[in-house]
């Protein structure tokens, strides 16, 4: 299995600026040189067309996304590290199964979650959703569900 972090698929997609990968204590997420973008925590170990995906529909919404190493699993820790890094304060975590949460560093629980397996356009979903937040646009996926 190819890494999302690794190779080709470190990009994410069109739409993302590609991996941040500096060592935690070197890293400012806040520095204005790196652009502003909804950032999405990913493990080693996740499904690379879950993070293609979302990527693609942050990209369809006008949000640029980038990549940033999880060493949480689960998507909800992922997410949390995720949304408290970004300059958007929004952020996407992938966990090793393909589980999705979208995280605001500003709300105490998940914004959106989507499960392991989920389908490809409800993934595309939810990463538009997840720029839509960062625009202040009305959400289309409604508890788990794509309109």
């Amino acid at each position: 299995m190819t890494s999302p972090l690794s190779g080709v698929s470190a990009s994410g997609g069109p739409g993302c600026h590609g991996r941040i990968d500096r060592p935690p204590r070197d890293r400012d997420l806040a520095d204005p040189a790196l652009p502003p973008a909804v950032l999405v925590a990913v493990h080693d170990d996740a499904p690379p067309g879950v993070v293609r995906e979302l990527c693609a529909g942050a990209e369809e919404q006008g949000v640029p996304t980038a990549l940033l190493g999880a060493t949480a699993t689960g998507a909800d820790a992922a997410g949390r590290h995720a949304a408290s890094e970004s300059r958007l304060e929004v952020g996407v975590g992938v966990g090793v199964d393909g589980a999705v949460v979208v995280r605001h560093a500003l709300v105490p629980d998940a914004v959106l979650a989507l499960d392991a397996g989920a389908a490809t356009h409800d993934l595309r979903v939810l990463g538009g959703d997840a720029a839509r937040i960062v625009a202040g646009l009305p959400l289309r996926m409604v508890l788990g569900q794509a309109e």
